[in-house]
């Protein structure tokens, strides 16, 4: 039981692939705040876990609460893609340079020229990007590519950042630098969720959840 605020909870959730139940949870309840690790084999359900939590995917059955409302999946969804972001473990880049790639989603959000330009400068400086900024993105490392990516994600501000496989053929370097962004942003209000193969201690979570076939396993 944490002592963060609940952000989601999600109960009685299952979802069918192919007639197969890929997910199965009773109850899970998303704190705000909170660095959580999703572990558990290939096939274990934590991609679709977070994709759900993302609303990109709809289960078959479930009920959520938001705001201290419990609603039918429907309405919830809105929400869920509202004020999460998923990013997958190849990050899809647009071939622009990098700092057009971190202000796309500030475009759609009526930001002045100069507040929009402040905002992409201090974000890049924040991920270490900045003597990158006039780069094309595509032609990045998968490291720095994935900082980009989780730049891009924390401009916008979302209450749920959603990392799946975030760190996977990194260096030993790039691994470290995102370990770090990634606990920063945990600290600075956001509630992420890791999928990973990587030993959980590696990103200092709050808490660290196990599937089995689909199912929490406390």
């Amino acid at each position: 039981m944490s002592n963060l605020p609940e952000f989601i909870t999600i109960q009685n959730v299952q979802k069918y692939i192919s007639n197969r139940m890929v997910l199965d949870i009773d109850e899970l309840v998303v704190y705000q705040s909170e660095c959580v690790v999703v572990h558990g084999p290939n096939g274990s359900g934590k991609s679709t876990l977070l994709k759900i939590l993302a609303g990109l995917m709809t289960p078959d059955s479930g009920v959520a609460t938001t705001n201290g409302v419990v609603r039918p999946w429907r309405q919830a969804i809105r929400e869920f893609r509202a004020n999460a972001v998923y990013l997958h473990q190849t990050p899809y880049l647009f071939d622009r340079s990098v700092e057009d790639n971190i202000a796309y989603g500030l475009r759609f959000r009526n930001r002045s020229q100069s507040v929009l330009f402040s905002e992409v400068q201090s974000a890049m400086e924040w991920a270490g990007l900045s003597h990158l900024a006039k780069r094309n993105a595509r032609d990045l490392s998968g490291g720095e590519k994935q900082r980009v990516a989780l730049t891009r994600a924390r401009i916008l501000e979302p209450k749920l950042l959603l990392l799946d496989e975030p760190t996977a053929a990194m260096d030993r370097k790039s691994r470290k630098q995102t370990f770090s962004l990634i606990r920063d942003l945990a600290s600075g209000g956001n509630a992420v969720y890791i999928a990973t193969h990587e030993a959980a201690d590696l990103y200092q979570p709050d808490r660290v959840i196990q599937l089995d076939y689909g199912k929490l396993v406390v």
